[in-house]
This record gives C-alpha cells, sequence and structure tokens, in this order.
C-alpha cells in the first residue's frame, strides 16, 4: 500500500482501471463459458434424444430385429431384458459398463471411459419380449474442445481490451490531470515572484471540479496576502508608534535620573513615567486583540437577554469610569432600549459576550474622551447607548447598538477612515486616545460578526456610532 501511495495520481488511476477491467473481463468470461456450456450441453441432450427416438418407435414392432443403428459418432446400444447386447455401436468401454448405464434411470449421465467422457441417455420400451432398453452416448469430447478454444480466445481479447482501457485510461488520466499540472506551475510561479508580480491561478471557462479548486485556491491566496499585508502593516504601524512613547519614556526616565536630588521633580518624572508605561500596556494589548480578531472569526454566541445585560453592565462600568476622573465630572452616561422588542429566542449575533462588553466599552470610552476634551465649554455632556432591533430588505433580522454623544465631532474627510488602525484625526476626539485602535477594534469585531459600523456627526454636535450585527438561527 505505502508504494502505491508513492505512484503518481496518473499511474494509480491507471493501475486501479486495469484492475477493474481485469476483474470485470474475468467475470465476462466466466459467464460466456457458463452459458455456452449450457447451450452445448442442452444441444447433445437433444441429440442425445433424437437418437434414441427411432429406436424406441420400431422396438415393439421388431423387438427381435433386424436392428438398423446409424453411425457417424452416434454411439447406440439395444439390450434385452436379461442385460444381453442384441445391437450396440458404442465402444467396448461403455459395452462392459451397460447395466449401470440402464439402472442409471432416464436423465442423462455424464461417464468417464479412460480419459473420454460421455453424455448418456437410456430408455426402456415395453415389447412382446419384455422390457428392452435402448441406451445411446455422445463423447463430450468435442464440446470441451469448443469450450477450451472459446474461452481461450475470450481470454485473448480480455487481454487486449484490458490493455486497451489501460492506455485509454493513461490518456484521459493525463488529460485530466493535466490542469491541475498547470496550476501547480503557476503556484510555484507564484511562490516565487515578489508581491508586486504575484498573480492568481487560472480559471477555465469549464464549471468543473478544477474550476472549483483554482477558485477556492484564489480566495485562499487572497486572504493569505491579505493576512501578510496586514501582519506587515501592523508590524510598521506598530514599530512607528512604540517608538514615541518609548523615546518618551526614555527622556522621562533620564529625568527622573537627573532629578534624583529633588523629590518632588522625581515624583512628578515617576508619576509622567508611569503614565506613559500604562499607554504602552494598552497599546500592546490592543495590538493582540486586534490580531486575535482578525486571525479568525468568532467561536461565541450571544442572544438578546444577553446582550441587554452587557449593555447594563457596559453602562454601570462607563459611570464608574467617570466618577473616578474630575475631568469627566458632570457627563451624564444612560443606555436605552425597548423592553416589548424580542427577535427569535434561538436567534443570536456571532460573538461572545466579552467581545460585544469591548465594543460598548471602546465606543462609550472614546465618547467620555471626545466630551472631556471640550473642557469647561461643553455642553450638555451626555452620552447614550441604544439597542434595538432591525429587519433587512431580505427579511432578516439585525441588533443595532447606536452610541450618540454631545462631544466636538469628527471632521468629514476623516470618518471614512476612522476605523483603520493608528488613524488620528487632527480634532479633539483623538488627542488623548490610546494609540488609534479603538475603533479599529469594534470594526473588526463587528466584521467577524458578518455586521459592520457607520459614523456620523449629529446636529447641532456630537458624534453618533451604529454598529448593525445580524442575527443567526444557526
Amino acid at each position: 500500500m505505502n508504494r502505491l501511495r508513492r505512484l503518481s495520481i496518473t499511474a494509480r488511476i491507471t493501475i486501479g482501471s486495469l484492475i477493474v477491467a481485469a476483474l470485470f473481463g474475468l467475470v465476462a468470461v466466466f459467464i460466456i463459458r457458463v452459458g455456452v456450456s449450457s447451450i452445448l450441453h442442452n444441444a447433445t441432450v437433444t441429440l442425445l434424444s433424437n437418437d434414441v427416438a427411432a429406436p424406441v418407435e420400431s422396438l415393439p414392432s421388431k423387438p427381435t430385429g433386424p436392428f438398423d443403428l446409424p453411425g457417424g459418432g452416434q454411439e447406440l446400444a439395444i439390450v434385452a431384458e436379461d442385460g444381453t447386447i442384441l445391437a450396440s455401436t458404442m465402444p467396448q468401454g461403455l459395452e462392459d459398463r451397460i447395466g449401470r448405464l440402464i439402472d442409471q434411470g432416464r436423465e442423462p449421465r455424464e461417464v468417464q471411459v479412460g480419459d473420454d467422457h460421455y453424455l448418456v441417455l437410456s430408455r426402456s420400451v415395453t415389447t412382446s419380449d419384455g422390457v428392452m432398453h435402448v441406451v445411446a452416448a455422445r463423447n463430450d469430447e468435442t464440446t470441451a474442445l469448443i469450450l477450451d478454444r472459446l474461452t481461450a480466445a475470450l481470454l485473448a481479447g480480455a487481454g487486449v481490451l484490458i490493455l486497451a482501457f489501460g492506455a485509454a485510461s493513461w490518456l484521459l488520466a493525463r488529460a485530466a490531470l493535466r490542469p491541475v499540472s498547470r496550476m501547480r506551475e503557476q503556484a510555484d510561479r507564484i511562490a516565487g515572484s515578489t508581491p508586486q508580480e504575484a498573480a492568481l491561478l487560472t480559471v477555465g471557462p469549464a464549471q468543473d471540479e478544477l474550476s472549483e479548486l483554482a477558485t477556492t485556491l484564489n480566495d485562499l491566496i487572497l486572504r493569505l496576502r491579505a493576512s501578510a499585508e496586514r501582519e506587515r502593516q501592523m508590524v510598521s504601524d506598530a514599530s512607528h508608534e512604540l517608538r514615541t512613547p518609548l523615546a518618551v519614556l526614555r527622556g522621562q526616565l533620564e529625568l527622573a535620573e537627573l532629578d534624583a536630588g529633588d523629590p518632588n521633580a522625581l515624583l512628578t518624572d515617576i508619576r509622567a513615567s508611569h503614565a506613559t508605561a500604562i499607554r504602552l500596556a494598552a497599546l500592546a494589548n490592543n495590538l493582540l486583540e486586534l490580531s486575535r480578531i482578525e486571525a479568525g472569526p468568532s467561536s461565541g454566541r450571544i442572544d438578546w437577554r444577553t446582550l441587554v445585560d452587557e449593555l447594563t453592565d457596559a453602562i454601570d462600568r462607563a459611570r464608574l469610569l467617570v466618577s473616578s476622573e474630575d475631568e469627566a465630572a458632570g457627563i451624564s452616561v444612560d443606555f436605552e432600549y425597548d423592553p416589548r422588542q424580542r427577535p427569535d429566542p434561538e436567534a443570536r449575533i456571532a460573538l461572545s459576550p466579552t467581545d460585544f462588553g469591548r465594543i460598548l466599552d471602546n465606543l462609550l470610552a472614546n465618547a467620555i474622551i471626545a466630551i472631556r476634551s471640550c473642557g469647561e465649554d461643553r455642553p450638555e455632556a451626555t452620552v447614550v447607548a441604544a439597542l434595538s432591533l432591525a429587519d433587512g430588505t431580505d427579511g432578516s433580522e439585525s441588533v443595532v447598538l447606536t452610541v450618540r454623544d454631545s462631544g466636538p465631532g469628527m471632521p468629514e474627510e476623516f470618518i471614512p477612515v476612522a476605523l483603520d488602525r493608528f488613524t488620528r484625526a487632527d480634532g479633539s476626539r483623538t488627542g488623548q486616545s490610546g494609540g488609534g485602535l479603538g475603533l479599529a477594534i469594534v470594526g473588526a469585531l463587528a466584521d467577524a460578526a458578518g455586521g459592520r459600523v457607520r459614523l456620523a456627526n449629529a446636529e447641532p454636535n456630537g458624534l453618533t456610532v451604529t454598529v448593525i450585527l445580524p442575527l443567526r438561527r444557526d
């Protein structure tokens, strides 16, 4: 079996075809031989019946003879009631067994005499001289010879057909696998090419398995390229984003070393270094979280009741954040949802409760930071998270999460790229952001659940972020 696996697919297909063809050929030869043998046997029995028919008809009128026995291979014997052979054209070996041949009954029997095989038929006739017997025999040598020659011819023909079938299978397998070979050559060229030169596999015009394979491989190539590009971009962006806080932390530590004799200045430097370290840790955690999200689809499922629970928990966390910061004092954080709205109990969104809570935490934190950046001049400082249901055009349902705030909003030209990693607007919404990854994480989680995120400035001020997550029943 291991040796067979080392062979090419063409060779394995050809060998398998030869084995199947050989089995079918042998079965066909056997069936034909059995059929012809049955036909010849029936023909011999018919001839034997004809051989005994004439003597059986003439014996009642001429029990004492004369007996006109035919020749030409027709072996006949007329036997009296006492076993005396009155007339015979049979060979001596059969005449010696004439008593047993008579006792064998009315059915034809095969008898071997030396190397010869005979088919024997016996009939009894009641005459005025008693019960007489007519025994006829035919040599099976001709039948056996015919069968042997026919079998040899059939085997020879089957062998030729099997070889022809094997050659045809080899040619067809080569022709069928030729597109696979071309596909492999293309894949080798793609693997050895640069990202700028890389192309895709050619998809043939036929809607067959090879076209489906090429389409699937092209999708895989595109996903791998996108993944590699995301990884390259993340490494580049991360190195750029980490360089600045690391340089700041290094400078702050150098200042702390210089201010070693001034306790107040040293404490200020240590606190600044601590804040920078916290920012670095948050940035690293966000990068790891974003990599986890983009690595594959979420395996979590969350129902409507759990969504509402996560909403209230996130509001409590946001209120705790507001109450713990002096700069955020006076900001009202609230939530809205209609308790009468309930989807199918079996419906779920493709996120874990933790991931849905992370979406809420990032959006609420961004809204609070934006309002806090307005300073003392901020108007009604409110952040509202609303949860509702919406029907799609195809009859499907979706969960709609809306987070509205009274902050300064975003520059219109920045909104199309707000979900990209490490993007920051010049406005006040991102002046104190944690590296520009919060909205990127929100967008990645929504994509993982098959949803989307929309951002729009509100009137007269503020920003509205809408997250649409489809409900599934799988």
